[in-house]
């Protein structure tokens, strides 16, 4: 009786053991590569598309002298605007995105989000929504 007591005991204790060593924190290993890929580059905005209800309307700068933003690794960002300002990438209730609190060449203060619906090494596609209008954007880098 004894010795099936410590097998059972042994038992649940390597289970627990095994089960929380083996934990990966999947958020953060996200966000730190999405670090990685954006940053140090220039991002030029290809095209940008506008959904509203069941319309889509398609803008394209490909070929054009065009917007693009930076995100710089000491966590700052520049755009063709003149807009500076500091960024973070975080994932909030499973989705990334870029937050981004920046002052406009006349001195007032902007703050925007952007969700990150795809982003490789050479192409990005971030989103976001005022009220009923959706914006996906949709840039490319040279490098």
């Amino acid at each position: 009786m004894k010795k099936n007591l410590l097998y059972t005991f042994l038992l649940i204790a390597f289970t627990a053991i095994t089960f929380t060593a083996c934990k990966k924190d999947t958020a953060s290993a996200r966000t730190s590569l999405s670090y990685n890929m954006l940053s140090d580059k220039t991002w030029y905005l290809d095209y940008a598309q506008t959904f509203t209800g069941t319309s889509v309307k398609t803008k394209t700068y490909v070929g054009q002298s065009t917007y693009f933003i930076n995100f710089l690794k000491n966590l700052t960002t520049v755009d063709s605007d003149g807009i500076n300002g500091t960024y973070t990438v975080e994932q909030i209730n499973n989705q990334l995105q870029i937050h981004v609190q920046a002052i406009t060449s006349n001195g007032s203060r902007l703050e925007y989000v952007y969700d990150i619906e795809s982003m490789g090494a050479k192409n990005m596609v971030l989103t976001y929504a005022t009220g009923a209008v959706t914006t996906k954007l949709f840039y490319s880098n040279k490098k």
